[in-house]
């Protein structure tokens, strides 16, 4: 399930929802144009959010033994998502994916960190985190 199927429920709960991007301001903002919202994106050149919240690089030689990752990525290619080789730099492409779900005070009330390059929740599963921990009815 992709935001676009729960956007109105994460808005009616009152619910922000950002993707951190690797990369510059201008790079960020170029990158999520092509998708929809480009202020939905925080840029992280640096990668600090990742680092920060423990996030770790995926080991490329699980890659074609991974079974979860394969059923991943046959779903997202079902989706019409593919990665895009040419624009991935190798370093980032091992950056094991994450979510989390932070207050208005700036603090991590629940965070998922990604054992494969597809291991993220959906967004629905995303949507019952959020208003579980922020208390949302």
């Amino acid at each position: 399930m992709q935001l676009r199927e729960v956007e109105e429920e994460f808005e009616r709960a009152g619910i922000s929802v950002h993707f951190v991007v690797i990369g510059t301001a201008e790079e960020a903002k170029s990158f999520a144009s092509r998708f929809g919202n480009p202020s939905r994106v925080i840029p992280d050149p640096r990668k600090e959010s990742y680092f920060a919240m423990g996030f770790e690089d995926y080991n490329f030689f699980r890659f074609f033994i991974d079974n979860e990752h394969s059923k991943r990525r046959k779903h997202n290619r079902a989706a019409g998502f593919r990665q895009n080789w040419r624009a991935t730099k190798l370093g980032h492409a091992a950056q094991l994916p994450g979510a989390a779900v932070i207050d208005g005070k700036g603090l991590i009330r629940w965070l998922h960190r990604g054992q494969h390059p597809g291991d993220l929740p959906h967004m629905a599963e995303m949507h019952s985190h959020a208003k579980r921990t922020l208390k949302i009815a």
